[in-house]
């Protein structure tokens, strides 16, 4: 009976629909959209069959906005601009980095100045101490 019920809620938004499938336009899109909307304001999205059927179409606009909405450009930050950037942000001294064990001062002074890159251990110790991702300086 439950099975039964649930194929008639398919087949009955599947035709209201038109047909589902990926959307492959704006367009279709668009229309993946409009059904969410009508999903959501007139049947119970908590229940089965509209569950699935919600998290299908949520699934299909999420690829679609994923494979088509531009990329965001991020802008390029070096390693030494971002730690230069949370030091003032953060009001930390090169003296304070020093004394905290963080980093040599001297070491310190060449990598902000650009003479010098952030290894891979000195940025480990950058992001626990700044509480950021290790990513951010390398």
């Amino acid at each position: 009976m439950k099975n039964e019920r649930v194929i008639a809620a398919w087949a009955e938004f599947h035709m209201h629909a038109g047909g589902l499938g990926r959307p492959e336009t704006e367009e279709d899109y668009e229309r993946i959209l409009g059904l969410l909307g009508d999903l959501t304001e007139n049947y119970d999205c908590d229940q089965e069959p509209y569950s699935s059927l919600f998290d299908l179409l949520t699934n299909y606009a999420h690829t679609w906005e994923h494979d088509n909405e531009p990329e965001l450009k991020q802008p390029t930050v070096s390693p030494r601009e971002m730690l230069s950037f949370l030091m003032e942000e953060r009001e930390i001294s090169q003296y304070q980095l020093a004394q905290e064990g963080v980093v040599n001062q001297g070491n310190l002074s060449n990598i902000l100045a650009g003479r010098r890159t952030i290894s891979k251990e000195l940025a480990k110790k950058l992001a626990a101490y700044f509480d950021v991702s290790v990513e951010l300086f390398i």
